[in-house]
């Protein structure tokens, strides 16, 4: 086995354990008392490392595997960034071969003798079952090196264009932090969870569907009234359309500003992105909305073809209007700064409004989320209750319905 020979998944390359698992197996029966002690220590140290990193793969792999297997999932190369988008050439998939040869004897390493040569009556952690949490990468991977380099390549570039690489193919969704920031349990909500607005959920699910075909598709500006589930239906569209390739990255707005550095890290990969920013709004004396309107249509730099920007606001026109906007302000043209401040609603192709649920509508919606709660209560009084509950709360919302019914099931427990 010669690692230096392998052109593309340098992070397997230079990672620290492998290095030291190469160490362990060359030099565990090395003559040179020098040698035999590194391996030594490299070998409890890399079983320590084993058991803390490795917790998410295949239970029905070893701990060594799943830590190969995730190394291979998460690697961005020159061939796996190829494959993701569909287009490895024959030259590169050749290439890659040499790099398969060298990663399936990695897989493959006997670590049965590896206890007995440190004289440990313990069995070497590398040979062992992890109890991991099963995540859908690990058992494809190790599956595509179980064939020979040449057809394993060709299943690892599959593999590739239909789950991508690196921190794309682990998270689904992430948050920007000035980086991507991987969520590992995103809300699991989906649209059997959200009562009424079929028309709107229809609307912004058929958006979506014709961006993830390779279709042209609108930004989306979701504006309503609060609770009434706008942001509860962007994410789940994630939990509906995750499987056919589609990420959810969550802009804060204070780093909306920073809306280009997303669109660059993201863009020409192989998934389609939705960059998600939530309940926005501008006073007119902040300026970003004007930077912000120029990244969404008029800027210089064209926005990515696999990304599309999803915005929740309780205002239509997303910067703050007053009434000396419609009057006297003292501005020659006051029309032309009016016309300024609305036009960055205008930016968004398709606007979806959802209004505050009207009685019905809201007594169907706690129905619906008690049962699905198990609230065992007749529903004369739950409805009573629930009017009383209405009449509590700043406005009638979906948000409001679900909050109540926490409340009985909450009571009752």
């Amino acid at each position: 086995m010669n690692l230096e020979r392998m052109l593309f998944y340098d992070n397997i390359r230079n990672d620290e354990n492998v290095v030291k698992a190469v160490n362990i197996i060359e030099n565990g029966n090395s003559t040179a008392h020098a040698d035999r002690k590194k391996a030594e220590v490299d070998y409890y140290e890399l079983q320590r490392r084993l058991l803390r990193e490795v917790r998410f793969g295949d239970p029905d792999l070893t701990f060594w595997q799943n830590y190969v297997a995730g190394l291979v999932a998460d690697s961005e190369n020159s061939f796996s960034l190829a494959a993701e988008k569909g287009e490895p050439d024959e030259l590169t998939m050749s290439l890659a071969e040499g790099d398969a040869a060298e990663i399936i004897q990695l897989m493959n390493l006997d670590w049965s003798t590896a206890s007995p040569r440190m004289h440990d009556d313990r069995p070497c952690v590398c040979m062992l079952k992890a109890p991991v949490k099963e995540d859908g990468r690990a058992s494809v991977v190790a599956e595509a090196l179980a064939y020979e380099p040449s057809e394993a390549i060709r299943k690892l570039a599959v593999y590739y264009r239909k789950k991508m690489c690196g921190e794309l193919g682990r998270y689904n969704a992430f948050v920007w932090n000035g980086y991507l920031r991987g969520i590992e349990y995103p809300d699991p909500i989906t649209f059997d969870d959200l009562i009424g607005y079929k028309t709107q959920q229809e609307q912004l699910i058929g958006n979506t569907e014709t961006f993830l075909g390779g279709g042209r598709a609108n930004n989306v500006l979701l504006y309503g009234d609060k609770g009434t589930g706008k942001s509860s239906s962007v994410k789940a569209l994630l939990n509906k359309f995750a499987d056919d390739g589609l990420r959810l990255i969550s802009l804060p707005k204070d780093r909306i500003l920073e809306i280009n550095e997303v669109m660059n890290r993201v863009s020409d990969r192989g998934c389609k992105c939705i960059i998600f920013i939530d309940d926005l709004s501008f006073e007119a004396s902040e300026l970003q909305y004007k930077k912000f309107k120029s990244v969404l249509e008029g800027g210089i730099e064209v926005q990515p073809a696999n990304v599309l920007v999803y915005v929740t606001s309780n205002r239509r026109n997303l910067v703050k209007e007053m009434w000396s906007d419609r009057g006297d302000s003292g501005e020659v043209h006051a029309r032309d700064g009016m016309e300024e401040r609305q036009s960055l609603a205008d930016r968004f192709g398709l606007t979806i409004t959802f209004s505050a649920p009207d009685k019905k509508l809201y007594e169907e919606i706690v129905r619906s989320v008690a049962k699905k709660e198990g609230v065992d209560m007749d529903e004369e009084t739950l409805l009573k209750e629930a009017v009383k509950w209405d009449a509590r709360q700043t406005g009638r919302s979906g948000r409001s319905a679900r909050q109540f019914v926490t409340h009985i099931a909450g009571k009752k427990s």
